[in-house]
């Protein structure tokens, strides 16, 4: 409990938006931990990572809205469908991928429903049916913010339908320019999500600093892990096949992407990295925000002092970044 303090408190204090509470099959249970994150900070938001089908939609309107108001309206809510059977199945859920991501869009209606619900309201839908379903409690908005994320055709669609925030893994600012089409291409008339991705950061004071660590990082890494497994499976969920695809494109990609450690984990992490000064990483990040990119996971190596590090020299000077370019379009336009 005292790590999860501390990192929470150090994320408050260093100016971070939110933090990401992942959910698997073996984690502990990130609902617990999300309302002692809400005890231990003033500002920091979490992003709920929540799979449908466990529970239902009616009851888990009603437990995230207890928890944004937990955490006084600093709750977000990431749908995770699953990719992978063999997970799903070790909670008892069987469905194929579309049959979970059908699920997925109705579940997210139901929870936007009851949150917006002054009285109570039936359900007859292909995936759960209730009647006089309602939630006492209400958020402290009108809806707790929706992120979806996934680079499948069923994933598209249904981030593109649903989602406020489409969030995706590491990629390059081509691959992400190349997400961000087909999305706003899939959105219905009048949506128009925002877009987060995921990414690892080796920072130095120098570039040539930097450089040097990441080839310690990948040494270090490397050391620990297995060799491969001949004849292994190869990634299901789309967005690790992209991975695993971009890992073969070469160690240094644009102006400092790195797949060292995409390689050697053959595509089966989220480990695109930026590597360099801190001023590199802010004008690499923004070549994302210019291709519509405008929230960033962003991750080190070097646990908490890579979390005071990026609060203290990255979020300052992108959010001011990111505030100039906004600037200049609003006078060009």
């Amino acid at each position: 409990m005292q790590a999860i303090a501390t990192q929470a408190r150090l994320h408050d204090a260093y100016g971070y938006d939110r933090v990401l509470i992942a959910n698997a099959a073996v984690m502990p249970d990130n609902i617990s931990t999300a309302g002692y994150v809400a005890a231990v900070t003033e500002r920091l938001g979490v992003m709920l990572a929540h799979r449908p089908g466990f529970i239902a939609p009616t009851m888990a309107a009603r437990l995230l809205a207890t928890l944004d108001l937990l955490l006084k309206g600093r709750l977000a809510v990431h749908i995770i469908t699953a990719a992978s059977d063999i997970e799903t199945q070790a909670d008892g859920d069987y469905l194929t991928k579309a049959q979970r991501y059908d699920r997925s869009r109705e579940y997210i209606a139901i929870l936007r429903q009851i949150w917006a619900a002054t009285a109570p309201v039936d359900h007859q839908g292909d995936w759960y049916r209730f009647t006089g379903g309602f939630a006492a409690v209400k958020a402290t908005k009108p809806g707790i913010p929706v992120y979806f994320g996934g680079l499948s055709p069923e994933a598209i669609a249904v981030g593109a339908e649903c989602a406020d925030t489409f969030a995706t893994l590491s990629d390059t600012v081509a691959g992400m320019a190349e997400v961000v089409g087909k999305v706003r291409a899939a959105a219905p008339a009048g949506r128009n999500p925002r877009f987060l991705m995921s990414i690892r950061v080796v920072l130095g004071e120098t570039e040539d600093d930097a450089w040097a660590s990441a080839e310690g990082i990948e040494r270090r890494i490397r050391d620990l892990t297995p060799p491969p497994v001949a004849g292994a499976a190869k990634p299901v969920a789309v967005g690790f096949q992209r991975t695993a695809t971009l890992a073969q494109a070469g160690d240094r990609l644009e102006k400092c992407f790195w797949n060292g450690i995409n390689k050697l984990r053959g595509g089966q992490s989220n480990s695109g990295t930026l590597v360099g000064t801190p001023d590199q990483l802010v004008d690499a990040l923004m070549d994302y925000y210019a291709a519509g990119v405008s929230g960033f996971i962003v991750r080190g190596y070097h646990g908490l002092r890579d979390v005071e590090r990026v609060g203290r020299e990255i979020i300052p000077a992108l959010r001011a970044a990111a505030a100039a370019h906004d600037a200049r379009g609003a006078t060009a336009g």
